[in-house]
């Protein structure tokens, strides 16, 4: 039987394929398009706006605690107003406010991410302080119909830039009050699910550790067992995914 199974079996030889002779010109032309693609999905990713959903849209008090916050930040001298811009990947606007506002809107109507700028401290208050020019940390909205205002609650679509603001700062807990703290692990545990702004390494491992004693006391109090789960879970995986594991969990309790 095994004879004339194999004797039935037809083996098909692949057909051979024909080998071309590429040139450096012609494998540069055809690398070209696709270089300048991927620099410009860069450079869209780091000016793009994220639409925010309903958890992610922020507070006044948040507002004012990075805006507050920044000002701090500046005393310190880490980075100059122009350092600043060049780490956002994104320029001043013209004027000290309004103007991220304005050209969110007008961005989203036509496409063009690269309009889109930053407002700063600037003005009254403001004028020759360590802090001017430094960006600040505004929320506002687009209409999804095309109007640039004037829409409707369901064609509002909100966004704001104080995820990519407060990714700057690199004050660690002990900077903070205990409040200030837990306001601050918020936003940080908002920071990537919120917004393009990605949290390096570092700032991953101390907020993470942040996170998971806070959310471990609240657990130990309330005897949650889904929580100490999650925070056994991150703890074995040496913390650096704590943001991603404890952020909607985290967010809840601390508020």
């Amino acid at each position: 039987m095994a004879q004339n199974v194999a004797m039935a079996v037809t083996i098909k030889k692949a057909a051979p394929v024909a080998t071309k002779q590429t040139s450096v010109a012609d494998t540069g032309a055809s690398l070209v398009p696709t270089v300048i693609s991927l620099v410009s999905g860069v450079k869209q990713l780091t000016q793009q706006q994220k639409a925010l959903t309903a958890e992610c849209i922020p507070s006044s008090a948040e507002i004012n605690f990075v805006n507050n916050t920044v000002k701090e930040w500046a005393k310190t001298g880490a980075k100059t107003a122009d350092e600043v811009q060049a780490s956002l990947g994104m320029k001043r606007c013209t004027t000290a406010t309004g103007g991220y506002q304005s050209t969110i809107r007008i961005a989203e109507g036509t496409d063009e991410k690269d309009l889109i700028c930053y407002d700063w401290f600037g003005g009254s208050g403001n004028d020759g302080m360590v802090w001017e020019k430094f960006p600040m940390a505004v929320s506002t909205y687009y209409c999804t119909d095309g109007s640039l205002t004037g829409c409707s609650d369901k064609n509002k679509q909100y966004v704001s830039n104080i995820y990519d603001v407060f990714n700057l700062i690199d004050f660690d807990t002990a900077d903070y009050t205990q409040q200030e703290a837990k306001m601050a692990g918020t936003l940080i545990s908002k920071i990537e699910n919120c917004s393009y702004a990605k949290l390096n390494a570092k700032k991953k491992a101390l907020w993470g550790e942040f996170l998971i004693d806070t959310v471990g006391g609240l657990g130990q109090k309330t005897n949650t067992a889904t929580i100490m789960q999650t925070v056994s879970g991150v703890a074995n995986s040496g913390g650096m995914g704590a943001l991603q594991s404890l952020g909607s969990i985290a967010t809840q309790f601390m508020q």
